[in-house]
């Protein structure tokens, strides 16, 4: 054994003896643990049970979990319905009556056979992820009941795939990730200064050489579905246009004295709005989800508005004689809102402009996605009966080339749900605080390639993991949580780079191994 493999064994057992609770290794941990007398073995003649009664709606869930076990074990797990249960079998079933909290939460009831159940098939499929984690580590699983739940509803990456394109495959993989984790959303931030990153029919020319047909969008929104992941789209606007804007340079912010400002579209000009609508109404459609984010952040600079007076004549003539230069920018995010509603979704916004006008207030029914301390407090925003998801930069930025740097140790010892950017803070599980996301910023694209991405944000998005999920930690520390890290790995099916964190040694403490497992047994063949 050499000196990297005997540390992490002292580590393994320091959790164990941290541990006190008994709950099995799983990221996040698990919300309740009850001990039972009798173990789960995972075995060469293991098949997925459907309840008759709850077989369509599982069947999907069951069908990806056949899936991941394959890949997990290199066996292929039969799918049956109704069968009697038998020694080594996992049986998937709905019970709106179980004492279950919430649509994502499930109980796992682990014996002689497998048991997960759940009120809905998010539910069940959650109760999957925690399956996999722990026949990662061993075919046994320890007896007991795991009832287990989140306390955010949004549990989120967002990768900012403008600025750097990222491949099909890297997207994949992390759609696998996050569901491996439990996450529920992956935020895809489309265009930005450096790249729009969607085919259009509508505006070929602003179409970036690099960048997503329509065709894969669909095929990575239905690797989404299975693994229920909801995908955010975001096409970024009044700011962040270059590239829109180099093929219509003639709608640039532009002030009398001939100042160009980059990024920013002239919200004067009628043809800007057309622009606009034509690429909202383009790609609302092609993205299922309930959500579409307009971007809104970090147009002009408060202290810049002055510069461009056709704003302010823009304002009055649209809102009044009292208007202000910003209800020209707050006027533009509510347009985009009422079209966003038009194809019955909900508008989410970056927080940081969202303020200052005088005749012209934000639409109470817009999502703020808090990363900065500018404008409403967070406080003010619920009490508005607003949703609010915590973006806090401080922790949750990881920024290429940047010193914001989402550190994992800072978001597992320091970060807080109710605390955001600038120590703002609303009340602990405020109903309105819909959760917290992880970003990551390509500010200097070129600075990280997208595998070193992959490897510098694992470790940030277990760390995140554990938060979201609200469950005690295993262990206090982020050091004893590594080990945990290394033990459970990456989901089933991902291709990149290993963890790096002494992942050889994940299955040291397994009492039989998935390969030993899946040995029929020779004194049992048609058992």
């Amino acid at each position: 054994m050499d000196s990297t493999t005997s540390t992490t064994a002292l580590s393994l057992t320091a959790i164990s003896d941290e541990q006190r609770d008994g709950r099995p290794f799983t990221i996040p941990a698990l919300q309740e643990w009850t001990p039972g007398p009798t173990d789960y073995v995972f075995n060469a003649q293991t098949r997925i049970v459907l309840d008759r009664r709850a077989a369509s709606q599982l069947h999907a869930t069951a069908v990806v979990f056949a899936d991941d076990l394959y890949v997990l074990s290199g066996i292929r797990v039969p799918l049956t319905i109704g069968a009697v249960l038998r020694e080594g079998d996992i049986f998937l079933t709905l019970d709106a009556g179980a004492s279950i909290t919430g649509h994502e939460g499930y109980l796992l009831e682990s014996g002689s056979t497998l048991t997960l159940r759940a009120s809905t098939d998010a539910g069940v499929f959650y109760a999957t992820r925690t399956v996999l984690q722990l026949l990662t580590q061993d075919a046994i699983i320890p007896g007991g009941v795991a009832r287990d739940w989140p306390d955010y509803p949004e549990r989120s990456l967002m990768v900012d795939m403008g600025r750097k394109y990222f491949s099909v495959e890297w997207l994949e993989n992390h759609i696998r990730e996050l569901a491996y984790l439990k996450y529920n959303y992956f935020h895809f931030h489309l265009s930005d200064n450096y790249g729009f990153r969607l085919e259009s029919e509508r505006h070929p020319e602003i179409v970036s050489p690099e960048h997503y047909s329509k065709a894969e969008l669909r095929s990575l929104l239905a690797l989404a579905q299975k693994y229920h992941i909801t995908i955010v789209p975001e096409i970024d606007m009044p700011g962040h246009m270059d590239t829109i804007l180099a093929a219509h340079p003639t709608l640039q912010l532009t002030s009398p004295q001939g100042n160009r400002r980059s990024g920013d579209i002239d919200l004067a000009q009628d043809a800007s709005y057309q622009l606009m609508r034509d690429l909202l109404e383009e790609y609302i459609p092609l993205f299922p989800g309930p959500y579409w984010h307009i971007g809104a952040d970090e147009y002009i600079m408060q202290d810049d508005y002055e510069r461009y007076p056709q704003l302010l004549e823009y304002a009055r003539e649209h809102y009044g004689p009292e208007a202000n230069i910003k209800d020209t920018y707050l006027g533009f995010v509510n347009w985009a809102n009422e079209i966003v509603k038009a194809h019955g979704k909900i508008t989410r916004a970056w927080n940081d402009g969202l303020y200052g006008g005088s005749a012209v207030q934000v639409a109470n029914d817009i999502i703020f996605e808090h990363w900065f301390r500018s404008g409403l407090e967070p406080q003010e925003i619920v009490n508005l009966n607003l949703s609010i998801m915590n973006g806090n930069a401080d922790h949750l930025y990881y920024v290429l080339g940047n010193n914001w740097r989402a550190l994992p140790d800072g978001i597992y010892h320091a970060f807080e749900h109710h605390v955001f950017h600038g120590t703002a803070t609303i009340d602990i599980y405020h109903p309105c605080n819909l959760g917290a996301k992880l970003h990551v910023w390509c500010d200097n694209p070129v600075l990280e390639t997208e595998e070193e991405i992959a490897q510098g944000i694992a470790c940030s998005l277990r760390s995140l993991a554990q938060k979201n999920w609200g469950s005690r930690k295993l262990v206090p520390d982020y050091e004893r949580f590594l080990p945990i890290i290394a033990r459970i790995g990456h989901a089933p099916g991902f291709t990149g780079q290993a963890l790096g964190i002494h992942e050889e040694t994940r299955h040291q403490q397994t009492s039989v191994s998935l390969a030993e497992a899946m040995m029929p047994p020779a004194s049992n063949e048609q058992a």
